[in-house]
């Protein structure tokens, strides 16, 4: 009791506030309100760690660090809807948790486990970090996703899907250097990541960047970026002799540069 008298008059009304919660079975209104606002102040700070990139600093002495790819943290910094999926993927397992491990099981008590430089944490403050510890797990799921769908976009990926897709028939002989190119295409695209093959899978097929981007669940100015880039490593491929034009693409792209030029 000495404890808990000690503790700052806001978290020790916290702390009354969750016992009256407890008397409840932790069910009712009063229950839901404290769920809410506690879902407000995790999902902005959520939000604004992975736009910034900070939340894997943020783990990084925790028990579950997280990695991310380059990729990933520019998907996070640039897409608030992966952002929103996320945070309230995190925040309804936090909730979970929370009832069940710190308020059932009685693990949250800041008279006895004070926060950093020794002074008792919030409620708050508790919450956040634990939707830190549920983050890891659902960002990996996440990640398994988005790489599923990827992959399945661009499993049709092969010289004679490329073929195909750039109008050569079919049903007749190509051509060394036709062949050559398709196969130059499928080499360029091995080297990239599976995002990128499938936007450029997508874009084989005639899809526009808007449907690309509802297709993958990714932004519209990702599917752009990754084209831009795409298209400029192919570009240098060529300018290396590792990527062939045939004579009469050459003429066609030629005659297409003259034109905008105009």
């Amino acid at each position: 009791m000495e404890l808990l008298q000690a503790l700052p008059t806001e978290i020790l009304e916290q702390v009354e506030r969750v016992e009256t919660l407890r008397a409840k079975d932790f069910k009712g209104p009063a229950q839901e309100l404290l769920s809410a606002e506690l879902f407000d102040y995790a999902f902005r700070r959520l939000k604004a760690k992975m736009r910034t990139g900070q939340i894997v600093a943020l783990l990084g002495d925790s028990a579950t660090p997280l990695s991310m790819s380059a990729e990933e943290l520019q998907t996070l910094h640039s897409s608030e809807a992966d952002r929103d999926e996320l945070a309230v993927r995190t925040i309804a397992v936090a909730l979970r948790d929370l009832q069940i491990k710190a308020f059932r099981a009685g693990r949250w008590r800041p008279e006895e486990h004070p926060g950093k430089g020794g002074r008792p944490a919030s409620l708050e403050t508790y919450f956040f970090r634990l939707c830190l510890l549920v983050f890891p797990r659902q960002f990996r799921r996440w990640r398994a996703e988005r790489t599923d769908r990827f992959l399945s976009a661009a499993r049709h990926l092969s010289p004679d899907y490329v073929r195909h897709r750039l109008g050569q028939d079919a049903g007749s002989d190509p051509g060394h250097a036709v062949r050559e190119l398709c196969t130059g295409v499928v080499a360029l695209l091995a080297k990239e990541d599976t995002r990128t093959r499938a936007i450029v899978t997508f874009t084989l097929d005639g899809y526009t960047p808007s449907e690309i981007s509802d297709r993958l669940k990714v932004t519209v100015p990702a599917v752009n970026s990754v084209l831009y880039r795409f298209r400029s490593k192919a570009r240098k491929w060529r300018r290396t002799n590792r990527l062939l034009l045939p004579s009469e693409m050459r003429a066609h792209a030629l005659q297409t540069k003259r034109k905008a030029a105009r």
